[in-house]
């Protein structure tokens, strides 16, 4: 018997890791805003697709994203906070106060957060009465075979039911 080796093939690209360098600068830019598409193309050098197995196999760059992003919302959060309090050295702002009161605590049930509210009504009876009547008004165009398909009586039953 033959005893078949394992294939060797081509041993694909080389992978790529990242420096701490890169991982500080992507941590400055995800604060700044920086989506992960522009992260890759800026500082990695690398596909999206590439980063996402990446952020798989090493926690720490997740981490690291995660972390500007978060810096960034902090220090925003507290520049609004002191300028809607006038903690900056100023009046308190009437807009600052109005923008923190709606977008903070809407899980918490603030009342001033803006809340949509999506109301769809469907009357299924309507809409197979109008079903009905444009396969009526077509039914001469039908092909033959979509014809025999067709069963009116069948669907003013359900429409009934």
């Amino acid at each position: 018997m033959d005893k078949k080796l394992p294939k060797k093939g081509a041993p694909g690209r080389k992978k790529i890791h990242f420096t701490e360098e890169q991982l500080l600068e992507a941590e400055r830019l995800a604060g700044l805003g920086f989506s992960e598409e522009s992260l890759c193309k800026a500082v990695f050098g690398c596909s999206v697709s590439t980063l996402q197995r990446r952020k798989k196999e090493f926690n720490n760059i997740e981490q690291y994203i995660r972390r500007g992003k978060i810096k960034s919302i902090t220090e925003v959060s507290s520049a609004l906070f002191d300028s809607a309090t006038g903690r900056n050295g100023r009046d308190p702002s009437v807009s600052a106060q109005i923008f923190f009161l709606k977008n903070k605590g809407k899980e918490a049930g603030n009342p001033w957060a803006d809340v949509q509210q999506v109301e769809n009504n469907i009357n299924l009876s309507d809409i197979i009465s109008s079903a009905n009547a444009r396969i009526i008004e077509h039914k001469g165009e039908a092909l033959p075979s979509a014809r025999e398909e067709i069963d009116i009586k069948q669907l003013n039953k359900a429409k009934n039911s």
